[in-house]
Parts: structure tokens; C-alpha cells; sequence
């Protein structure tokens, strides 16, 4: 299936990714068959998944991210995010957070990297400063984007990521 869909590429066969399709799987409404198959219900994500991004499939060279890097950036700016301005503005802050080889910093990413809940307790500095291909608050993981997705990033959160705000802001308060 990788090769019927241009937007997955080699790298979510990372052994260190969690769940490979995980980002790819549109997020959306769908009706199946009763005896639909688990390859029927990910073709039809996928296929929406295709839609959305073929949108942006010539503009993508721009961005200077792949589109793994780009689904990885949409799936934390998904969840740190609240608006379409917010995520625009948020993903500025990343790109200016990667473009000097500081982290981005994202606590989404050091939760989902250890499997704990953001609403059961806060971080511990241990797991802020674990090294984990996800977790960006690490002191290693200067200059670079999760691994993969953290989740399945929005319409929304793909174009804020894709079309972001240019500002000089190196940090931003993310209000739930």
C-alpha cells in the first residue's frame, strides 16, 4: 500500500515510530459496511487523507520540510493549537525554534513519548530530558522534529503548518 500513496514515504517505517500510519489516517467522519476489513477502513483514510494533501503536493518544496516532517509539525501544532491563527503562529515559533537549532520544546511530544495522559499529572524533569526520537524538550533534540506524528493532524493543522505565520517569537503560552 506505501507505493499507492505518494505522501507515504520510507520514513514511517522507522523502527522507532510508534504506530506507522499514525498522522496519515484523515480525521473525519466515515460510514462502513458492517464487514468492512481493517484494509478497507485505512484505504478509505487514506484515500481522504490523499485528497487533503494533494491540495498542497506542489507547494510543499517551499516549506524545506519533507512531508513526513510535515505530518510530524502538523500533529504537534494539532494539539498545541486551539485556532487556525494560533497554529499558524505556533508553527512560526517552530520554524524559528529549528531554523537556530534550538528544540521545539513541545510538551505534547514528551507526553506522547512516554504514553502518559497530558490531564493525569505534569512531567517529571527525568522524562523532559529522557532522549526519545518523540520527545522534543530533551537537550538532544536540538534542530529536530519528532520521528513522527503524534496524532492525526486536522485539515487545519496540515495547512497552518504548510502556510505559517513568519514572526521573530521564539515561545509561545499554549492556552487550552
Amino acid at each position: 500500500e506505501i507505493k499507492k500513496y505518494w505522501f507515504l514515504t520510507e520514513d514511517i517505517l522507522n523502527p522507532s515510530i510508534y504506530y506507522s500510519l499514525e498522522g496519515y489516517l484523515a480525521p473525519d467522519t466515515y460510514e462502513f459496511k458492517k464487514d468492512a476489513t481493517i484494509e478497507d477502513i485505512f484505504a478509505k483514510m487514506l484515500d481522504q487523507e490523499s485528497e487533503i494533501l494533494d491540495v498542497y503536493k506542489a507547494s510543499l518544496d517551499k516549506s524545506g520540510l519533507t512531508i513526513h516532517q510535515i505530518m510530524a509539525s502538523a500533529s504537534i501544532v494539532e494539539l498545541e493549537g486551539n485556532s487556525s491563527n494560533n497554529r499558524k503562529n505556533i508553527m512560526g515559533v517552530f520554524m524559528n525554534r529549528l531554523n537556530n537549532g534550538m528544540s521545539l520544546g513541545s510538551d505534547v511530544t514528551t507526553y506522547y513519548a512516554i504514553g502518559v495522559d497530558m490531564s493525569e499529572r505534569v512531567l517529571y524533569q527525568s522524562e523532559i530530558d529522557d532522549v526519545n526520537p518523540y520527545n522534543t524538550r530533551s537537550p538532544q533534540a536540538a534542530g529536530m522534529i519528532p520521528v513522527g506524528p503524534i496524532c492525526n493532524p486536522s485539515y487545519e493543522a496540515i495547512d497552518a503548518t504548510i502556510n505559517y505565520n513568519q514572526n521573530d517569537y521564539f515561545y509561545f503560552v499554549a492556552e487550552s
